[in-house]
């Protein structure tokens, strides 16, 4: 409960101090691109905002301004639009909470909770059974306590990169060609908490996050390096809510950034050049790391990368934009621009973009991957990328054929799971 407690005095605290500094000019929602989504046409910025600051202090909830609550895609664009002090993604987080929360009975949020992580549970160990030795999943993911009582850093890959096992894999290579001395972290038993507060579960995700950190502290890491935006985001604007100050923890380095730091000891593992003309499927919201995979990917030789007109605005990652025609949108200004500056590939730098936009190879005409496997490639290794071939079958029973196998040796019976199976991978 202590990690709960700490969680909800600190959005109180943070809420007095952003009603305090807000003025509600509007400049933020003025500058949401998902207002253009959702039926703001004619609605007044300072309202809306007024409306939103209310919500965060318990007052009443309009429409609109939940509405604007609720469209939230976390890419940051209002953050540089605000005049003072305040973090409107961050308002924005807590007026949505405060709006589920009141508005939700307390066992309905728990059991949205407990279905919510089930399913991703069920969906991250489905995907890995279908890629994945069980001893290679068994490894990355199980807890080291008394193996290793220090590492110079701590890779905390989050959960959902496990359903792209390609990437976790290139990126575990290229720390071991570094020469990195690091321990590794993550599935589901060591989540941030975030689908539990999404939810409305404060002291659930609160509590699993708070678990995660203290097996990360265990290590006494110089740093702990992430790949997944949304654990990135969560261990670094609400890391008060798990370990108290910040200078109780280690910082939080996306891999982008440990790569742009580490880039001439990088150079000197690339073996051959990638002759290819790339394109960088971008996204706000995670400081740096647009400039960072630019950075990283014009060091590869022989790459050719190229800037093409793209929504990058649009939430921090796919998976998470959820707006109705934001997420088409995306894809299709993505594609079309790439198609039109005749580029080799379009390179994914999340996990979760990945996996949903490898699928689209077949009928875009543009080559996917992740940027990632690209060093690997100029590297000299390459993992299979089994989500993206086995997307691009659109075909169940290949699937089944050529993984049955694998599936038997994780313990599922390839035919029962043939409709879960079918769902997760395409649609």
């Amino acid at each position: 409960m202590e990690s709960a407690n700490m969680y909800k005095e600190l959005m109180e605290h943070r809420i007095a101090l952003i009603a305090e500094a807000c003025t509600t000019c509007g400049k933020c929602f003025e500058a949401c691109p998902m207002t253009a989504y959702a039926d703001f046409e004619g609605a007044d910025p300072e309202r809306v905002t007024k409306g939103v600051v209310d919500i965060i202090k318990g007052g009443a909830q309009t429409s609109e301004a939940v509405r604007w609550a609720m469209t939230c895609e976390k890419s940051g664009v209002c953050i540089d639009a605000c005049p003072e002090d305040v973090n409107p993604r961050e308002m924005l987080s807590y007026a949505k909470l405060k709006a589920q929360i009141t508005r939700i009975d307390r066992g309905e949020i728990l059991e949205a909770s407990r279905d919510r992580f089930q399913t991703l549970s069920r969906t991250i160990r489905l995907l890995t059974g279908l890629q994945l030795e069980p001893e290679i999943y068994k490894n990355l993911t199980t807890v080291r306590h008394g193996k290793k009582n220090k590492a110079d850093a701590v890779f905390y890959f989050g959960c959902n990169i496990l359903q792209t096992p390609h990437i976790l894999l290139s990126c575990m290579d290229v720390f071991d060609r570094m020469g990195l001395d690091y321990e590794v972290a993550g599935g589901v038993g060591h989540c941030c908490g975030i689908g539990h507060i999404r939810c409305g579960d404060l002291e659930g995700g609160a509590a699993m996050g708070r678990r995660s950190l203290d097996l990360f502290k265990s290590y006494n890491p110089e740093s702990v390096i992430t790949f997944c935006p949304t654990c990135q985001m969560q261990y670094t604007e609400f890391i008060n809510i798990y370990s108290g100050p910040k200078e109780d923890s280690p910082p939080f380095v996306h891999i982008t950034r440990y790569l742009v730091e580490q880039l001439e000891k990088l150079r000197t593992l690339f073996v051959r050049p990638v002759e290819k003309r790339v394109a960088i499927h971008l996204h706000g919201g995670t400081d740096g790391v647009e400039d960072n995979v630019r950075t990283i990917l014009r060091s590869v030789p022989g790459l050719e990368l190229v800037e093409i007109d793209q929504l990058s605005d649009h939430g921090y990652q796919c998976p998470t934009l959820h707006v109705p025609g934001a997420k088409k949108a995306v894809r299709e200004k993505l594609f079309a621009s790439a198609k039109s500056a005749e580029v080799d590939l379009v390179a994914t730098v999340y996990h979760g973009c990945h996996r949903e936009l490898c699928g689209e190879e077949g009928s875009r005409g543009v080559v996917v991957e992740n940027f990632m496997s690209i060093l690997g490639q100029a590297m000299g290794f390459e993992y299979p990328d089994w989500t993206k071939t086995f997307k691009l079958y659109e075909d169940m029973d290949r699937v089944l054929a050529e993984a049955s196998e694998l599936l038997s040796a994780n313990g599922f019976n390839p035919e029962t799971i043939r409709e879960q199976l079918q769902k997760t991978l395409y649609s």
